[in-house]
């Protein structure tokens, strides 16, 4: 009868694979330990922001400037963004059109002094279309003009008051009193003293403000960029119109562009930002002022979305 003996060395050999893979499954599980407490010690990323406040309060002030639709408050607020910014590059635009607004008030008060030195206007006339020209561009927003309207309007009221004074001649029945006695003397009593000579003195006549006539030419599109169709909204066959005001520098490129309108029944967010998108690269020919490049502002630009067939 025969008897079987296991050998020791192959018994060993079985438990050996079991036994390298719990050592490797304790290592992973060690590694992934270590990685897990470095990833949540370690510091966040921290994201710049594309703009800072100043950046972001420079363009609030800016556009809250161009925004304003009287000529006089509209004036106003770009010489305090001049003031406020010194070093905006948006300077040159905001000098651009205070230009033309100064040339717009220098016009008004032309005519202004016009009807002032106008002999065959009353006073009265003339003492309204002051007082309009001062309740538009006066106070605060007046240019330095606080002096000359004070002189007009003071020798204005002074002739007002002279066209005023009532007659003291009796028109309705003969009076007793013969013609010969002056109507400030007492008839019977004492002379009374000359009167005293009041000599009236007109204002300085204000230097006339010559306007001259500029040759202007609006920028032109020179280099057109299409915007990319947007694919949720090509999907869902959806069509819109985007209209925008844009400002161009003088090198015909866009500075900044103002959502005027957007028609879309539905992703109008990404139609006005294809829009955008397509208007800041396209380049233009500038604006011209006799001849010369000039910065422009409020250009329409309208982008139709449409798709074929």
């Amino acid at each position: 009868m025969y008897q079987s003996i296991d050998d020791p060395q192959e018994t060993h050999d079985e438990n050996k694979p079991r036994r390298n893979v719990l050592i490797w499954a304790a290592a992973a599980l060690a590694l992934f330990t270590v990685i897990a407490i470095v990833y949540l010690t370690s510091p966040g990323i921290s994201v710049p922001q594309e703009t800072d406040d100043f950046t972001k309060a420079e363009l609030a002030t800016y556009r809250k400037a161009i925004s304003e639709t009287q000529a006089p408050m509209r004036r106003a607020r770009l010489q305090d963004f001049l003031t406020t910014y010194p070093s905006s590059d948006r300077n040159s635009a905001v000098e651009a059109q205070l230009d033309v607004i100064k040339s717009f008030e220098a016009s008004q008060w032309l005519e202004v002094t016009d009807i002032v030195y106008d002999s065959k206007i009353t006073a009265t006339d003339k003492l309204t279309r002051l007082d309009s020209y001062a309740a538009k561009w006066g106070g605060a927003l007046l240019g330095g003009r606080n002096d000359e309207i004070k002189t007009i309007r003071d020798g204005l009221t002074g002739a007002l008051e002279a066209e005023k004074l009532p007659s003291r001649k009796l028109k309705d029945q003969q009076s007793p009193i013969p013609n010969s006695v002056p109507d400030g003397i007492l008839a019977g009593g004492p002379k009374a003293p000359p009167p005293p000579q009041i000599t009236y003195i007109p204002p300085v006549p204000i230097e006339r403000v010559t306007v001259i006539a500029q040759n202007i030419v609006p920028p032109k599109v020179r280099r057109p960029v299409n915007p990319r169709y947007p694919r949720k909204a090509m999907r869902g066959k959806v069509e819109a119109i985007v209209t925008l005001k844009l400002n161009i520098d003088e090198k015909g490129r866009v500075a900044m562009t103002e959502l005027v309108n957007v028609e879309a029944k539905r992703y109008g967010k990404s139609f006005v930002k294809a829009a955008e998108r397509a208007a800041l690269r396209t380049r233009f020919h500038p604006k011209t002022v006799n001849g010369k490049p000039a910065p422009a502002a409020g250009v329409v630009k309208r982008y139709r979305f449409q798709l074929q067939g």
